[in-house]
């Protein structure tokens, strides 16, 4: 029997229709599993009005109750200092400590003045005074600059408006016969079947939380968006072919039940900051995208949150195909415990390192070149990246490191995923 799909009644549209009727309606969610010619289950929800049904006054049955959010969606701008939200209070004193005014960094007195000025339009404090931005007001709209912690405001506010935030219903299980296209965000949401998103904040809270797993997906994936043909060069197409063959089993069963499991394919993160804070049910996607795969990630650096918490674990089996490990360790040190190592089961993955900002990496990078695995390094932009990748060809050309890179610089500055901006890898020769 062939799977169907059915589609999911608006629930906005739902409540509006309902308050044409005076009695009050109910709407119930009804959970359907149905299964296609390989045993994959297929969660249908739909949400009926049960007006129709239940029309006896004395009904026992009562509506849902709907928690009134804290802000509406017209009202989520607000300063940093006055947010009705502590932890974004919070946040402004520690800019206000931390921080730097752009203006006295420019300057060559030795005064450098902390931002506790708020910039109206953004809500952040951007500078020391008002003097310092009406100065240098100009530059920090045309940069783009303002615009952004405008939207970043916004969105700090949203989540913690109370809305029913329907975005993150993420789903669970692809069925087999349904490719996923991860070309961009839009095509990844779509054939994987994700809510709908009418509008980019939604988008902007999703993809931030999936960033780093789906970045990871993308590079292993065999239908991601890096091939021969973009930016992939001819080793780059090896070391993916070495660990796909791996995690694309040849004999494939078509009940999960009776597949036979796969070799551990181990993720190293090193230098771990926001991608050992992430829930762990978010990198269930790798999962789900790569049902016959077993992971085991390990969150590495002396800011891996978990691992500096007591009350969290150092290791934890989260489901029979996804386990965790936190360590505070630096790399180099941690090493030793990590061998032997396999290019077909073992990649690296440096979420914006700072490579070129510090010297620290040194050590790590002779480490890693040693396993001969490949290593995926990312920037926070364009500019960060390319002075990630001088820093390690200026060191390459003095004969420190011995390497070859697997994927080209991207010229592009609109990236498919924002971890993913100009992947770089590298290969010990």
């Amino acid at each position: 029997m062939s799977f169907f799909k059915c589609r999911v009644l608006n629930i906005s549209r739902l409540n509006r229709l309902n308050k044409i009727f005076l009695n009050s309606s109910m709407i119930v969610r009804h959970n359907f599993l149905v299964r296609n010619n390989f045993n994959t289950r297929l969660n249908i929800r739909t949400y009926i009005s049960l007006k129709s049904i239940f029309s006896r006054q004395n009904s026992t049955l009562k509506p849902i109750s709907i928690t009134k959010p804290i802000l509406s969606q017209d009202n989520l701008f607000h300063s940093l200092s006055e947010s009705p939200f502590e932890d974004l209070r919070h946040r402004y004193k520690q800019i206000c400590v931390y921080g730097s005014c752009p203006v006295c960094l420019s300057q060559d007195n030795e005064v450098k003045n902390k931002p506790k000025y708020e910039c109206p339009d953004c809500g952040y404090p951007t500078h020391c005074s008002l003097e310092h931005y009406l100065q240098d007001k100009e530059q920090h709209k045309n940069s783009g600059t303002c615009s952004m912690l405008r939207l970043a405001n916004e969105d700090e506010h949203d989540l913690r408006s109370g809305r029913t935030m329907i975005e993150f219903d993420f789903p669970s299980s692809q069925p087999l016969d349904e490719q996923v296209n991860m070309l961009n965000w839009d095509l990844f949401f779509y054939t994987r079947g994700f809510p709908s998103m009418d509008n980019d904040r939604s988008v902007r809270h999703v993809s931030k939380l999936l960033t780093y797993p789906i970045t990871i997906a993308s590079i292993l994936h065999e239908y991601g968006p890096y091939n021969i043909k973009n930016r992939l060069t001819d080793e780059g197409l090896k070391s993916l072919t070495a660990l796909r063959t791996i995690i694309y089993p040849k004999i494939i069963s078509h009940d999960i039940k009776t597949q036979k499991p796969t070799e551990i394919i181990r993720i190293f993160v090193l230098g771990a900051r926001a991608e050992s804070l992430l829930p762990l049910h978010i990198y269930s996607q790798l999962s789900y995208l790569f049902p016959f795969t077993y992971f085991h990630i390990y969150f590495i650096g002396p800011e891996s949150i978990p691992g500096n918490n007591k009350k969290f674990p150092t290791h934890s089996n989260y489901t029979p195909q996804l386990s965790f490990t936190w360590t505070t360790s630096f790399y180099h040190d941690y090493h030793d415990s990590l061998t032997p190592f396999d290019p077909y089961t073992d990649v690296f993955f440096l979420f914006s390192p700072g490579i070129s900002q510090t010297n620290t990496w040194h050590d790590t990078i002779i480490k890693l070149l040693q396993t001969k695995c490949a290593i995926f390094i990312t920037g926070f932009d364009q500019e960060d990246l390319h002075s990630e990748v001088s820093a390690i060809e200026e060191k390459g050309e003095k004969g420190e490191y011995e390497l070859d890179w697997l994927l080209r610089p991207e010229e592009k500055k609109n990236q498919p995923y924002l971890a993913t901006a100009c992947v770089h890898t590298i290969l010990s020769q």
